[in-house]
């Protein structure tokens, strides 16, 4: 199934990228990197699909590093093929329940938060260069780092202004306390705010329980929104100095409470080659590209400079009470004409969802309707808006394929989600796809000139 680019050539920065990348000399300093952004759902979250298309794209065009990571392991699942996500008990995870919707979230639409100054978030991969984000306050001093479980200080600092400081002092946001300034950081029970309650008692275990019951979570304090139009700055911290080639820990702790949020870690290691980031989000839809606030989210798409966006939503669409396919046409329309607008120069690829199946009949009957609805309106949508497209249920095989993958043993039982060699699968079909529309940009570009 080839991809369409519809009118012009929606793939051409990617691709001269590619070729700008191909002909750089092996020893380039510091680079350069083609960095890809993949958006989605659980498909994506998983990084088996995508971690098989940046493996397959780094074996031919050059390994950049891991790329993009959340540490502290903001869900249970997280997965990295490259990384680990790793600690991360104090810390909440802002973005991902009903209702948290102030958009200070990363470009994967959420966000980390630290209430124990003492707790580090972690992550650990092979890289020589981070970049760490977050969205703090104007003037907070608060996130420390370790790397291999010593102190490091020799960082560069970059302060963004996403939102200014208002013109008025009685629209300002509330000061931060003194103790959120400087490295030391407060003792753990002084980032409560008058009123919180205090941790609750743990119950009393018998023996037969605590042979069977981990330790209790800590006490998650409630959500508490940005201030609305309060300043905020995009905070990138990196090591002034490469680190030696091979595996690293990076642990960041932070005393600013709810003042600062982790946005991610990027890893680089400093050769030339892919960095292919994973934005992925269990149960995601299309909309969910707008969980971060615009002015953020354009941000951190000019930080990161993508050529290529992936963006693979559509089966949690599929069914929604109050489809019409009009409707999803038009706003898928313009969910991807302001992500193309945010992300500059660069080429945006949108993954038709993949074919789903059902044991029962009707409910079967049901979701193949739906999906022959959803399938066009989001391909029109993609095509107005400048992307390319590619129809995963028509490489698959069709509408109903997703039963023959099952009984292969590609697709889980759950006629959603595939198996380690399902995706495998569908990353080599993809790939396949991304390197035929290459060479074919290739021979068109003498005639060109």
């Amino acid at each position: 199934m080839p991809i369409e680019n519809g009118e012009g050539n929606p793939l051409g920065t990617f691709f001269k990228a590619l070729e700008d990348l191909e002909s750089a000399p092996a020893d380039s300093a510091g680079g350069p990197v083609v960095r890809i952004i993949h958006f989605g759902d659980s498909h994506v979250a998983s990084d088996y699909w995508a971690g098989v298309i940046r493996e397959k794209l780094q074996e031919r065009f050059g390994n950049g590093g891991p790329g993009f990571v959340l540490p502290g392991r903001p869900w249970n699942s997280i997965r990295y093929a490259q990384a680990q996500s790793l600690d991360g008990q104090y810390w909440r995870t802002d973005g991902l329940r009903p209702g948290e919707a102030d958009g200070v979230v990363g470009l994967g639409g959420m966000s980390i938060e630290s209430f124990r100054a003492t707790n580090p978030a972690s992550a650990q991969a092979s890289y020589s260069h981070f970049d760490l984000l977050a969205a703090t306050s104007p003037g907070s001093d608060c996130l420390t780092v370790q790397v291999d479980d010593a102190d490091y200080r020799d960082l560069s600092s970059n302060a963004e202004v996403v939102v200014p400081a208002p013109a008025t002092p009685a629209t300002q946001a509330p000061a931060t306390s003194s103790n959120s300034s400087g490295t030391g950081g407060p003792r753990e029970n002084e980032l409560a705010e008058p009123g919180d309650p205090p941790d609750p008692p743990a119950p009393p275990v018998t023996t037969t329980q605590s042979r069977r019951r981990r330790r209790p979570a800590p006490y998650v304090p409630p959500w508490k929104p940005w201030p609305a139009g309060s300043p905020l700055d995009l905070l990138d911290l990196s090591n002034s100095a490469p680190l030696a080639e091979g595996l690293h820990r990076i642990s960041i702790r932070s005393s600013c409470g709810s003042t600062a949020r982790l946005l991610g870690v990027e890893f680089l290691n400093g050769l030339k080659g892919i960095v292919y980031d994973t934005d992925g989000v269990n149960g995601a839809h299309l909309s969910d590209l707008e969980r971060p606030m615009p002015e953020l989210r354009r941000a951190l798409l000019q930080q990161s400079h993508p050529a290529l966006i992936i963006v693979s939503y559509g089966t949690n669409d599929i069914g929604e009470p109050g489809f019409t396919a009009s409707g999803y046409e038009e706003s898928a329309f313009q969910i991807l004409s302001k992500l193309k607008a945010d992300a500059g120069d660069a080429s945006i690829l949108v993954t038709g969802p993949t074919d789903r199946g059902n044991p029962r009949r009707l409910r079967r009957i049901a979701l193949q309707a739906a999906q022959a609805e959803l399938q066009p309106a989001l391909r029109k949508a993609a095509l107005r808006a400048g992307c390319a497209y590619w129809d995963q249920q028509a490489a698959m095989g069709g509408s109903g394929s997703m039963a023959r993958w099952v009984r292969a043993g590609l697709g889980r039982i759950d006629y959603v989600h595939f198996s380690a060699p399902g995706y495998a699968k569908l990353a080599g079909m993809l790939y396949d796809q991304l390197m035929l529309s290459y060479s074919e940009f290739r021979k068109a570009e003498p005639s060109e000139q």
